[in-house]
């Protein structure tokens, strides 16, 4: 059988690398260019949004449900196809390595717990705790206001559980390659995260001042200004991964909107685009999509749907594929005016 332990070596060598260099933030260079003061969302009449991140969040990284593990440690790294704006791209997501509570290490992909993570510390820097180090986009914070945010929106998770997600988005690398085969981005979920010693790390820290630096493609995002706002109140509040994964599609890429003009996508990019387990019955795909949708009529993201059934030319009765005609609510419609408007403004004024 494959040594894995040695299959890992490097990607271990590489995370302690990033724990060890730089741990506190008075290492850092600290700056606020004008970019990342147009990302904030302060004004109380922004206080339920934050922003999404061109193609970053529309990287299937996250891997949903149970996963099965070799020789109950080790897992092997996943490859997704996906697009972005028509454009082909591919991501390998090789997971982290996490020294668990019985002092065995086991490989962990980041799923809906790292995703939730992600989005608190974004909404976080957008309120104002955001920051440049060494020209890189981070944020800080605490544990205890990293997890009070959660809570707030319906996620509580231990302190313990927060030090491991933030360990996961760490160690996990993304290798996005474009259609030919070229890297376009090699890192972690986090470019670097840190507290001040490493015993607060350790221990609870639940006051300790913590920072994150996020992935590249959120520098770049918020250098270019191709960040979009979003309903972020609502996003925290699905209880469907879908559901979330497509109200912030929608939210970043249905720019134009209407009450009468439903954004369209199918079934099957669904599937692929948000990694979602591809059953043997197209149907069984289309029901869990279906228990999304009704989430987002309920949350009055979304007026109604229609489902478009195309059936396979070579074998009767069989469906090939799903259209969604997803029509938006006019709560949906107003605050994509609102953030057509808001994205304008910040790319005049920068």
């Amino acid at each position: 059988m494959t040594d894995y332990s040695e299959k890992k070596k490097s990607a271990q060598i590489k995370s302690a690398k990033i724990l060890r260099q730089k741990p506190n933030i008075e290492d850092y260079s600290k700056s606020k260019p004008v970019q990342l003061e147009l990302f904030e969302l302060v004004h109380p009449s922004e206080k339920d949004y934050s922003n999404t991140i061109e193609l970053y969040d529309f990287i299937p990284k996250y891997v949903w449900g149970r996963v099965e593990r070799i020789q109950e440690k080790f897992l092997e790294p996943i490859e997704r196809d996906f697009e972005c704006r028509q454009q082909s791209y591919r991501v390998r997501i090789s997971p982290a390595r996490i020294k668990d509570s019985d002092g065995v290490s086991r490989d962990y992909f980041p799923g809906k717990r790292e995703e939730l993570v992600e989005d608190a510390l974004r909404k976080i820097a957008t309120a104002g705790q955001g920051v440049f180090l060494d020209n890189e986009a981070g944020v800080t914070f605490t544990l205890y206001q990293l997890q009070q945010e959660l809570k707030r929106t319906g996620h509580s998770y231990s302190i313990k559980q927060i030090k491991e997600a933030l360990m996961v988005c760490v160690g996990t690398n993304l290798q996005l390659t474009d259609v030919s085969g070229h890297d376009v981005l090699v890192s972690s979920i986090f470019d670097t995260i840190g507290l001040q010693t490493r015993e607060d790390w350790e221990g609870q820290g639940e006051k300790t001042k913590a920072f994150v630096r996020f992935n590249a493609l959120v520098t770049i995002s918020i250098r270019n200004r191709t960040f979009r706002q979003f309903n972020y109140e609502i996003s925290m509040g699905y209880q469907n991964v879908i559901s979330r994964q497509l109200h912030k599609r929608m939210s970043h890429h249905f720019t134009q909107a209407t009450f009468s003009q439903p954004f369209t996508i199918r079934l099957s990019t669904v599937i692929r685009n948000f990694g979602l387990t591809t059953y043997t019955k197209l149907s069984h795909n289309l029901r869990d999509v279906e228990v999304a949708l009704k989430e987002m009529v309920e949350k009055t993201v979304l007026l109604k749907y229609e489902l478009e059934k195309i059936m396979d030319t070579k074998r009767r009765n069989k469906i090939a594929d799903v259209r969604l005609l997803l029509f938006p609510h006019p709560n949906f419609v107003s605050e994509v005016v609102a953030a057509n408007k808001k994205q304008k403004e910040a790319k005049e004024l920068a």
